[in-house]
């Protein structure tokens, strides 16, 4: 068989390039291996590498925010496992391109916030700067001379129909897609693991090694140890993954603005250290959010003062302030000319011909050949289509009434490339990312990219909401590529010197141990309210709606979900308890649920998902999928939530382990478990109280104590140390004193004394000084001195056991004590930003 016979829909490109081949039948020299293998391995490999793609993508959670949610699972990376292949002679123009154009960039930001020499002799017309929107007035001289107002680039180009690269726009500002570049890559080492060809293509590890270590040189101080933190704004963020994926994998603390701070003329993070000082700061908020003083004063994602910092040189930022401006389209009807004066160079990667509508001349052009041209929003805008915008009333209006926010561009082409498209190989338009790092003496560009392909031009974008697939760029050569550079994973890069963590990180992780262990305990103790249900738990029907009724009150003040099983109500939900427990599992809108703290557990793992190992947030992304089928049905038979809630403790018990042995034991470890063993003593704390607080027949307490044990995964612990019948005394001092077992209270508490220990700054000694030190302090003392026997006494038979209803008095205390002292301590650095008085934007 020939390659001509490899099936591909819709092969013809028509008037677009052919990326793969030179005409039907033909492919061009650097596809011809790929097709080869592609042919050979059947018609079934297509519908093969889109399955395990898309299960691949699913495995490493590489997802985009698709509603701007940061309480929701993202939705999966679309992904195209077929290459954009480019051959090494072609590649090289393009580095060449690439290469130039930053430097022309890189003079005309000096230029324009500097000298304005472009405007002076009418290279540039001053409208165009002053009129646009995105010329930054702050960020004039906001950049001394000796900083790299760009040190990351990234550019987006088509092939037009004659074969040649055009630019459609430049990433100047913040340009994104590493992350993604990275985990696009490690799906394709999988999926080529056996093809030889894969040799051929050169590896991305020495580029993110060289954007590590031109990130860290860009610090204004002579030192080794630059602190580099990469600013986001935050889960809500669409690309959010992206943030966390490219912290991860370059060792930088992932920050928001709420975790920063200026003083004395310098940028902090506020850690559990104390505040400690940024060298380097990588953003993703855009520039106008970035300081809510000089730029939007109603930003939430910058920090007061940042501008000021960045002026007096104390911190280098990468994207410089003022980049933004360089992403206007309308820039491109005068690059040229601009390369020209600059460089003395022709401009090696042409824009598609573009006009400013701002212009007389321009708009004049335009008017002599409409059909040529379409229309286009000046300030660069992922959603809007390649093509153009509807040339309806409207906009004709808006040209007449702000000619200077459009561009006219003539209408393109893009090169169409093969794409699996539901397990068929079809013929899609293309576009590429290309990036770019440099320290101003030194350049490298990333010998792969981004690529994007979508059935109609018009949804052509990076923007992952206008639809379309990504794809992996693969540089062919002719030979094995002798230098691996190693092979991409999620430690390749040396982590950053810097080990603070920020208060915001620890906070988050704190309350995802709490959730996590508060939806752990509500599980439990619905699968308890079932198993009573049953004869499988050996009791009589008395005993088990005796235990059944306590266990509900027990819910009820786990979860919070008041009035639940407690007061008159209660009485009647006792009667019934199907309707509120269905409520108190699966409705995420009544605080306290199950589906609630399950919401906030994820929500928290997101917050810091660049903390979790893949395979912690696999089993994070299981819980959530299996919670989003139990909610399908709201009216879902209990016995039905008995099988279906089985998943959700499993995950959470994995979850549990991973962190255990997997999560590095560093201070965010530590106030991770401190929030699971708050949260677990609290669950004991309450159990206890609703199930032993008052004196019961003997044949009632028996039952009660058995199931306690049993609900605490201590029953066969107890029978193998006691040996003896069950007793109030023996389980009381098994569930609050007993040091070897995991879930007893005085395991909790003595853990809690030893993370909070170990976060204090200070000596040993002074700890207990401390507000937390003396909380965890006495809370420890009253357990262990407390007397199990004197305990199990009630006041009379049938009474209330007065000494243990006031010991579990005192830890419903000391126990959220514990938190607000933990808050008050660590998370809370500084209030809030607000503004003194209202401007005219609001």
């Amino acid at each position: 068989m020939t390659p001509k016979a490899i099936p591909i829909v819709d092969g013809a490109a028509g008037p677009a390039y052919d990326e793969a081949f030179e005409q039907p039948g033909k492919p061009r020299a650097h596809w011809r291996r790929y097709l080869d293998y592609l042919y050979s391995r059947g018609p079934q490999l297509p519908v093969q590498l889109e399955r395990d793609a898309d299960r691949l993508m699913r495995e490493l959670g590489v997802t985009y925010n698709l509603h701007g949610g940061s309480g929701r699972r993202g939705q999966p990376w679309p992904f195209d496992p077929i290459p954009l292949i480019l051959d090494t002679g072609n590649w090289k123009a393009l580095e060449e391109g690439v290469i130039q154009r930053h430097r022309l960039l890189t003079l005309l930001h000096r230029d324009i916030y500097g000298k304005q020499t472009s405007v002076r002799q009418g290279l540039l017309p001053p409208e165009l700067l002053y009129r646009c929107g995105q010329f930054l007035f702050a960020a004039h001289g906001a950049t001394p001379e000796d900083m790299i107002p760009m040190p990351l680039y990234g550019v987006d180009l088509i092939r037009d129909r004659d074969g040649r690269h055009k630019v459609v726009s430049d990433r100047t500002s913040s340009p994104s897609g590493h992350g993604y570049v990275l985990q696009n890559r490690r799906v394709m080492n999988r999926l080529y693991a056996e093809s030889s060809q894969f040799n051929n293509v050169p590896v991305l590890l020495p580029f993110f090694k060289s954007m590590r270590s031109r990130l860290a040189g860009l610090t204004p101080y002579a030192k080794h140890d630059a602190h580099v933190v990469l600013l986001s704004p935050g889960p809500a963020n669409e690309i959010y993954v992206e943030h966390a994926l490219l912290a991860h994998y370059l060792g930088l603390i992932l920050s928001q603005g709420a975790d920063l701070t200026v003083r004395n003329g310098r940028l902090w993070i506020k850690s559990l250290s104390g505040l400690l000082p940024v060298d380097v700061l990588l953003r993703k908020v855009d520039e106008s959010f970035c300081d809510p003083l000089e730029l939007r004063d109603d930003s939430r994602l910058g920090v007061v003062g940042l501008t000021q910092v960045a002026r007096s040189g104390r911190l280098a930022l990468a994207n410089a302030l003022g980049t933004a401006m360089l992403e206007n389209l309308a820039l491109h009807a005068y690059l040229p000319r601009l390369a020209r004066f600059f460089l003395d160079e022709p401009l090696l990667l042409e824009n598609p011909y573009t006009l400013w509508m701002g212009d007389p001349l321009h708009r004049q052009l335009v008017a002599e050949e409409p059909h040529r041209f379409v229309i286009l929003p000046a300030r660069y805008d992922p959603s809007t289509p390649m093509n153009g915008l509807s040339r309806d009333e409207a906009l004709e209006q808006a040209l007449l009434e702000q000619p200077h926010a459009f561009v006219a561009r003539e209408r393109l082409y893009p090169s169409r490339t093969p794409s699996v498209q539901r397990g068929q190989i079809t013929s899609q338009p293309v576009q590429m990312r290309l990036y770019l790092n440099s320290d101003g003496e030194d350049t490298a560009v990333m010998p792969g990219g981004l690529a994007r392909v979508s059935p109609q031009v018009e949804r052509l974008t990076f923007s992952p909401r206008q639809g379309g697939l990504s794809k992996d760029i693969w540089v062919m050569h002719d030979h094995p590529i002798e230098d691996r550079g190693g092979v991409i994973t999620a430690t390749s890069i040396d982590p950053s010197p810097m080990v603070g963590v920020p208060s915001r990180v620890a906070e988050s992780l704190f309350w995802l141990g709490r959730y996590m262990e508060r939806s752990e305990s509500a599980i439990r103790l619905f699968r308890e309210h079932l198993m009573l249900q049953t004869q499988e738990t050996g009791l009589g029907v008395r005993q088990r709606i005796h235990c059944r009724n306590r266990f509900l009150v027990a819910f009820t003040r786990v979860t919070g979900t008041r009035p639940g099983f407690e007061g008159e109500e209660g009485a009647y939900n006792l009667a019934n308890p199907a309707p509120e427990l269905r409520s108190a599992l699966l409705d995420s809108d009544r605080a306290g649920s199950l589906a609630f703290s399950l919401r906030a557990m994820i929500q928290n793992a997101f917050s810091v998902r660049d903390r979790l190992s893949t395979d912690t947030w696999h089993v994070v992304d299981d819980i959530a999928t299996v919670l989003d089928r139990l909610q399908q049905d709201p009216d879902k038979d209990l016995q039905n939530l008995f099988w279906e809630t089985a998943p959700l403790l499993h995950g959470l018990t994995a979850f549990s382990g991973l962190i255990w042995e997997n999560m590095y034991r560093d201070l965010g470890w530590r106030f991770l478990d401190m929030g699971r063993r708050m949260e677990r003593g609290l669950f004991l704390t309450h159990l206890l109280e609703t199930t032993l607080g008052s004196d019961a027949d003997d044949s009632l307490e028996i039952a009660v104590l058995e199931r306690l044990l049993a609900i605490n995964d201590s029953l066969a612990a107890f029978r193998m140390r006691y040996r003896t019948q069950l007793g109030v005394p023996q389980v009381l001092e098994k569930l609050l004193q007993d040091e070897t077992d995991p879930r007893s209270l005085v395991f909790q508490l003595e853990l809690m004394e030893k993370h909070a220990r170990a976060v204090a700054t200070g000596a040993d000694e002074s700890f207990y000084r401390t507000h937390l030190g003396r909380v965890v302090f006495e809370a420890l003392a009253t357990v262990r001195l407390a007397t199990p026997e004197l305990l199990s006494k009630p006041e009379k038979a049938g009474g209330s056991r007065t000494h243990l209803v006031a010991l579990l008095k005192l830890m419903k205390k000391f126990l959220p004590l514990f938190s607000e002292s933990a808050s008050n301590s660590y998370f809370r650095h500084a209030e809030a930003t607000h503004l003194l008085f209202k401007t005219g934007s609001e």
